[in-house]
């Protein structure tokens, strides 16, 4: 009896000591929990604001915002090379085509933008680039300056105006109609593309050679006379009439057509004769060609530029960027007849052609 008594005294111990064991580990279970709980991660190490929302926002941001510039840094690129040789005025033009045709195939709409506003407005006169040499990069150019090219492939092969050695300035290089038809086309890309890369350039020559086709050129303070003129130096011949009527007649919707017709009626009202009305008339034209009048109907004959001189039509005007577009690259002169100048240094520009 007192053996068993032994045996369930120490039994219980046993179960007392388990239990308390069972407690022990309990007690350090729950007290690892609180700390884990407590533990101080995504948590400020001052101020122990919980950083958590802020460090995730910031990630996106950062990632966002490093893609953003990679993207942009991939889009422009760094093209300062380019810029350095169009600031340079010494800088050889085969060589801003060079630079072009080498970098336009993996450029940024914007980066070919870029290329050809400074191909255009690089140097004195735009005729002497030689766009021929932009033709390996015709596939990635944009519409107009694809236009704009075949229209100055067409001024290089025959240009409206050159330099002559003997005037030290730019003549009138066509006959009358011809010269014209060249305008027109300028006028005519202006018209498709108002507002493109090529515009701008395409502007100017549109302007120089429409003020040439109707002034002849006249410049009463500089001396230069008509390169139209007739019997006298103060008259126009008379047979410029009917390539004036011709143009006009094919053109009557047209801006140009319009001025030539207004110019018809100065004409056959002064006579032919070149005096004031008729100087008045040709001050007024620069303004009239601008390519923001090209949808109006040319209501503001004679208007005057406030220049003072006579003529607007001087040559050198040619130093002008002009560029026109014509999606058409062919020259529909109606009549290559030419109007004959009893001046002798202008004899050889009018050569039929």
């Amino acid at each position: 009896m007192k053996k068993k008594w032994i045996l369930n005294k120490k039994s219980s111990t046993v179960r007392r000591a388990v239990l308390a064991a069972v407690c022990v580990v309990c007690a350090l279970s729950i007290s690892a929990c609180g700390k884990k709980d407590n533990r101080n991660e995504n948590k400020d190490p001052i101020t122990g604001a919980d950083q958590s929302q802020t460090n995730e926002s910031g990630s996106a941001e950062n990632g966002s915002e490093g893609s953003s510039e990679g993207g942009s840094d991939t889009a422009n690129g760094d093209h300062s090379e380019f810029d350095a040789m169009i600031g340079d005025e010494t800088t050889d033009p085969n060589s801003i085509i060079n630079y072009i045709n080498t970098n336009i195939a993996g450029a940024a709409v914007s980066d070919v933008k870029r290329f050809f506003t400074g191909l255009l407005s690089f140097g004195d006169d735009i005729r002497n680039i030689d766009f021929t040499g932009l033709e390996d990069s015709r596939q990635y150019m944009p519409e107009d300056m694809i236009a704009f090219m075949d229209l100055m492939r067409l001024e290089g092969d025959t240009p409206s105006m050159v330099m002559s050695d003997e005037e030290n300035r730019k003549v009138i290089n066509m006959t009358l109609s011809e010269m014209l038809e060249r305008a027109r086309l300028f006028e005519q890309h202006l018209e498709k593309y108002p507002n493109e890369v090529s515009s701008e350039a395409a502007a100017r020559l549109y302007e120089e050679i429409a003020t040439n086709a109707i002034s002849g050129g006249y410049d009463k303070t500089g001396g230069i006379e008509h390169y139209y003129k007739g019997d006298s130096n103060d008259t126009i011949d008379q047979k410029a009439l009917q390539y004036y009527q011709q143009f006009a007649d094919a053109n009557p919707d047209s801006n140009l057509g319009q001025i030539v017709r207004e110019y018809i009626n100065v004409l056959q009202t002064n006579d032919f004769k070149i005096n004031d009305s008729m100087e008045e008339f040709y001050r007024g034209l620069k303004g009239r060609f601008d390519v923001s009048n090209l949808t109006t109907n040319g209501n503001n004959a004679g208007q005057s530029n406030g220049t003072g001189t006579a003529g607007t039509g001087n040559g050198n005007t040619g130093t002008e960027n002009g560029n026109t577009e014509t999606s058409s690259v062919e020259n529909s002169s109606t009549d290559t007849s030419n109007v004959e100048s009893a001046n002798s240094t202008n004899a050889n520009n009018t050569a039929e052609k």
